[in-house]
């Protein structure tokens, strides 16, 4: 059973992934999308840490695919599959999103918490992939970034990702 903290960390980011759907969804779908992500409101919202972007800032980064960033590398059982692999994808959500926050100090660092990712197409070794964050919900020392992957103008990806300020811990 996950306790009240964790819950909050679950449901908030599937409520920022569904709102991001249905942005994204054709008019039939999108009615039932909005519904679903309204009914997973938070509560309360705390007055964000100023370490926090504001919502709606992003970030945009091109990362070129390498033989690195493969499915085959990273240990998919056919080694012809020779195109980005959805582990690389989810770590660039994740580090592209960092280049929103302040970098971590003694006092302060972030983590991830959560990430939710849909890869929706290929990019094949050589493509470079423009990915982009924006802060979508931030209350307290909790911030959901929406994230989308693009080679030209074929989206390759989706997703979510949630973030946790943390106090640095202090060696004794």
């Amino acid at each position: 059973m996950l306790t009240p903290a964790q819950s909050a960390i679950v449901t908030e980011t599937l409520r920022v992934s569904l709102a991001a759907a249905a942005g994204d969804v054709d008019e039939q779908r999108l009615a039932s999308l909005a519904r679903a992500a309204a009914a997973l409101a938070p509560p309360v919202i705390d007055d964000p840490h100023p370490a926090w972007p504001a919502v709606g800032a992003s970030v945009v980064r091109d990362l070129a695919v390498g033989a690195e960033d493969t499915a085959a590398a990273m240990g998919h059982p056919d080694a012809d599959v020779q195109v980005l692999g959805s582990p690389r994808l989810a770590l660039w959500f994740e580090l592209v999103t960092c280049d929103l926050l302040p970098p971590p100090t003694p006092e302060l660092t972030h983590v991830g918490a959560g990430i939710l990712v849909h890869h929706l197409g290929r990019a094949d070794v050589g493509d470079t992939v423009t990915v982009e964050c924006a802060a979508a919900s931030v209350s307290g020392r909790r911030a959901v970034f929406t994230c989308r992957a693009t080679v030209g103008d074929r989206l390759v990806g989706l997703g979510t990702h949630h973030r946790a300020l943390l106090r640095a811990r202090v060696d004794t």
